[in-house]
């Protein structure tokens, strides 16, 4: 098989949406959250386990782990469209690398497969004409 790298590129690309999908079911956590305890208010040091400040605690986690899951995802689709273009090796395994953490299957199968593929990168670098100004 000698387009390895694309099929790495389209699982990269695969685990970067369901990373950005993570980080939408995280938002919608926290809408669910404010609607549930009727909003989020400034957190009152006196009474350490209210509802309201829980839910501050719990939304701020969520946030926390939803702009993880964004940048994941978005490195992900980048790094899958470099990997299918063939360039930058190292962002295509990074890209590999971001989608086992938000989708395992795909992530690990396009670990492989960008691996075995390092080869087909370095002659589409050594192939290309080097233009200079």
């Amino acid at each position: 098989m000698e387009n390895k790298s694309l099929v790495a590129g389209v699982l990269s690309i695969v685990s970067g949406f369901f990373g950005l999908l993570a980080a939408g079911y995280m938002v919608l956590m926290i809408f669910m959250m404010s609607a549930m305890f009727g909003g989020f208010y400034e957190m009152e040091p006196t009474v350490l386990f209210d509802f309201q400040n829980i839910s501050n605690v719990f939304a701020l986690i969520y946030g926390v782990m939803g702009g993880f899951f964004v940048l994941l995802g978005i490195l992900g689709i980048i790094g899958g469209v470099y990997a299918i273009k063939k360039k930058y090796w190292g962002l295509g395994l990074a890209a590999a690398i971001s989608g086992t953490i938000t989708f395992f299957p795909c992530g690990i199968a396009a670990i492989i497969m960008i691996a075995m593929s390092k080869e087909e990168f370095n002659r589409t670098a050594a192939t290309q004409p080097v233009t200079r100004p």
